[in-house]
């Protein structure tokens, strides 16, 4: 399965072996094919064989999942040397996950307390007529 970015230049590369027939002569293309529509982008060939194909950003123009063809062009020959099936992604993700806001409520009590300010012959007093 091959990558393809939704929301980023796309550079397919691969290394090519030509036999009875120039390189030189030769160019690529690379068939995007998806349920609605096929995507056809040229590539490059360099004399060493190494190939290059390069794809605009996709998004809004294919959708997730379909088939890639590689197709070589050399003199009067066709090739359709690669097939694979593609995933479309995009290269940067957000995920936010919101948590529960939770907050402890404050409980006061407020307790009024009367204080009296008692002497010793107070005291003293409250002791007789306990006894």
């Amino acid at each position: 399965m091959y990558t393809l970015y939704s929301d980023k230049q796309n550079i397919f590369e691969c290394d090519i072996q030509l036999e009875g027939a120039s390189l030189s002569e030769a160019y690529a293309r690379l068939i995007i094919e998806s349920d609605d529509i096929n995507l056809m982008y040229n590539g490059t060939i360099t004399s060493d064989g190494n190939c290059r194909i390069t794809m605009p950003k996709l998004k809004g123009l294919v959708k997730e999942g379909g088939n890639l063809n590689l197709e070589i062009i050399a003199d009067d020959m066709y090739f359709n040397p690669w097939k694979s099936e593609y995933d479309l992604m995009t290269s940067k993700k957000v995920t936010v996950e919101v948590k529960q806001q939770t907050k402890t409520p404050i409980i006061e009590n407020k307790v009024k307390v009367n204080t009296t300010i008692l002497t010793k012959s107070d005291i003293q007093a409250l002791l007789k007529k306990l006894s």
